[in-house]
């Protein structure tokens, strides 16, 4: 990890997260989501981003917080898995990219179980907040982009 690394913060249900800057292509209003029959709770949908068809997950409901905006409100994160595969990620604002020095690292707290604790990797001490970083590969892993297809929910 670079002694500064760069992260994305964003917003879902009032808390800040952040998620590494080389991991998100672009960050987009959200367009009309195409709703998948049962292909899982936290999956919203697919959107065609300029020709491309996107899985859209629901950050919120995907880390057991409540449901993110609808369309219109909100921004999409088109993030890439470690397969270069794109996904969306639905969040309520996502507003600009920090610079966190690695002093200002905590690892992360003892959260209570289910995707939240599963998925917070570390946390950012930045002046009066504080940032959760989120562990990309473990909340878009292919057991959770396999249930968009599959229409399985997947493992938390």
């Amino acid at each position: 990890m670079p002694s500064h690394p760069q992260i994305v913060a964003l917003r879902c249900a009032g808390t800040t997260f952040g998620i590494p800057i080389d991991r998100v292509r672009e960050i987009v209003i959200v367009p009309e989501i195409t709703p998948v029959p049962e292909s899982g709770e936290f999956v919203r949908g697919i959107i065609n981003l300029r020709g491309r068809i996107l899985p859209v997950l629901d950050l919120g409901l995907r880390l057991g917080l409540p449901p993110g905006p609808r369309e219109g409100s909100g921004r999409i994160l088109v993030v890439e898995q470690e397969s270069q595969q794109l996904v969306g990620l639905l969040v309520d604002e996502a507003s600009e990219v920090l610079r966190v020095p690695e002093t200002l690292l905590s690892p992360p707290p003892e959260l209570a179980g289910g995707p939240l604790g599963a998925s917070v990797r570390g946390v950012a001490r930045l002046d009066e907040r504080l940032v959760l970083l989120l562990d990309l590969a473990m909340l878009v892993s292919p057991d959770v982009v396999g249930s968009m297809t599959t229409g399985r929910d997947a493992p938390a």
